[in-house]
């Protein structure tokens, strides 16, 4: 092979030499052209279709906070459910947004990026979307969320029972439509950080929504299992009214295999505004009058039912002093916010509950399957472990002379006590099972005690001397009368201590 002449090795480096010239000619060049972008925005970079390519930070600010109002408020997102259509205004949701972040996000885009990657980000063949995070008032998003489901939703209706003197009959479940619930949320939510460029519409469909108790749950309820009642008299307050109230509420219920009832979940505050008016109830150790007196008779008649259909509580607690209206250890106080009572339906089968007040009586059934219960029967008894007597309080009273005594109010005994439920098979006791042990407080009785001084008798000489000064008349009318006050105000307290 021969050897390359020496012009021709020159001409071959010359030329090499020009060519890489020119490429250090070409990256200076981009070099050069990219470092006039470093403190401006790429073009074609948009926020909500507003382009701020070739901006500063501060005229991409200005630009955006004179166009992203706009933009923004006017957005609406329409929801699609079947034939009904819903608007939602991104006015109602108060957006929030951070300009100044987006537009730092905007610089800093493509700047990470080698110099051919950025002189191609110059050239602004490609629209770059970047979008500002909106933030938006959570409960308005709610509120809406909620109309949707009221004007979309059709509820299902649960199965029901009807008992006739003892005939039972059962009315059959409608299955309901819905949407799903975090589906519609987690759309908007999406939607609301989307393009705002346009109208968006987001449909969903109407799903079926089986009801929660069913017919052929029902048909297992085949008649009652258990029954309790305890006995009131009329006080005259509104003892009875709310204890209707708080039946009529509970009577009805079903309670499916493995739910929890409870009774302050039905029953809410017991409000002057819901019909329940002034009674006596316990507060402490204390009788005082408030809303909702008297509705510890129908958990406390409820209780006794249940446990009769040999169902335990999972929350009961006694009252802080004995009622009239139970055995100590029997009873079952509630609340509402404080005390509860509660039970889990323990059978694979519903139970049904259905209560009245009248006539001097409280009264509960519990219906369930009759075939189940086999030939068992339930009892809770009570035993007294110890009994506390009711001291006595003296209060002295000015008004009453020394020697005399009032009772004001008798003292309550406290117990000791514990409470058993019994089974019984075909009538004979088989077991016997520890429930509760139950403190009960005593109140004092309050006796007032007389501090006022009788008058000491005058003597002879004192009423030889009056009679000389005095008038026959006078002198009668002034010593008969002493005498006849004394015995009026001993009438009188005998009076209202045989009332009390």
């Amino acid at each position: 092979m021969k050897k390359l002449n020496k012009n021709t090795l020159i001409a071959i480096l010359v030329i090499v030499l020009l060519v890489i010239v020119g490429i250090i000619g070409y990256v200076f060049s981009i070099n050069k052209k990219v470092a006039t972008w470093e403190n401006k925005i790429y073009p074609e970079i948009n926020v909500y279709g507003v382009n701020i390519g070739g901006l500063n930070k501060e005229e991409a600010i200005a630009l955006l906070e004179e166009k992203l109002p706009s933009i923004i408020m006017d957005k609406k997102l329409k929801v699609l459910v079947g034939d009904k259509s819903l608007e939602l205004s991104y006015e109602t949701l108060k957006p929030t947004y951070d300009i100044e972040a987006v537009v730092e996000e905007a610089l800093d885009y493509g700047k990470d990026k080698g110099v051919f990657a950025k002189n191609s980000l110059v050239k602004g063949k490609k629209a770059i979307e970047l979008n500002a995070k909106i933030d938006f008032d959570q409960e308005a998003l709610i509120a809406f969320e909620n109309k949707v489901l009221e004007e979309v939703n059709i509820e299902p209706k649960n199965a029901s029972i009807n008992i006739n003197s003892g005939n039972i009959s059962i009315i059959k479940e409608e299955a309901g439509k819905t949407i799903d619930k975090d589906e519609l949320h987690n759309k908007l939510v999406e939607s609301i950080n989307g393009n705002l460029n346009h109208e968006q519409e987001l449909t969903f469909e109407l799903k079926d929504q089986e009801a929660n108790i069913k017919s052929t749950d029902l048909e297992k309820i085949t008649g009652k299992i258990s029954e309790f009642s305890t006995h009131y008299n009329n006080t005259g307050d509104g003892r009875v009214r709310n204890m209707e109230i708080a039946a009529g509420i509970i009577s009805g219920t079903i309670v499916m295999p493995g739910e929890e009832f409870s009774y302050n979940a039905l029953i809410g505050d017991t409000t002057p505004d819901k019909g329940y008016e002034k009674a006596n109830t316990y507060v402490g150790n204390k009788v005082v009058p408030d809303y909702g007196g008297g509705i510890c008779q129908v958990s406390t008649t409820l209780y006794r039912a249940i446990m009769r259909a040999n169902i335990r509580s999972t929350e009961r607690l006694n009252h802080s002093l004995t009622v009239s209206y139970s055995e100590p250890g029997l009873d079952a106080t509630v609340a509402n916010g404080v005390v509860d009572y509660k039970f889990v339906n323990t059978y694979d089968f519903p139970i049904y509950i259905n209560g009245y007040v009248s006539g001097g009586i409280v009264n509960f059934s519990i219906y369930g399957n009759v075939e189940a219960m086999g030939n068992k029967t339930y009892e809770l008894v009570n035993e007294v472990h110890e009994k506390y007597e009711p001291k006595k309080k003296y209060e002295e009273d000015s008004t009453m002379e020394e020697g005399v005594e009032r009772v004001v109010s008798y003292g309550m005994p406290g117990y000791k006590v514990s409470s058993y439920q019994v089974t019984y098979e075909n009538g004979v006791e088989i077991n016997r099972e520890f429930i509760a042990t139950d403190i009960y407080m005593t109140t004092d009785t309050i006796v007032k005690k007389g501090t006022k001084k009788k008058e000491e008798p005058k003597k002879e000489e004192d009423k030889k001397e009056e009679s000389e000064t005095q008038k026959p008349q006078d002198s009668t009318n002034n010593s008969e009368k002493p005498n006849q006050e004394s015995n009026q105000t001993t009438e009188q307290w005998n009076n209202s201590e045989s009332q009390n």
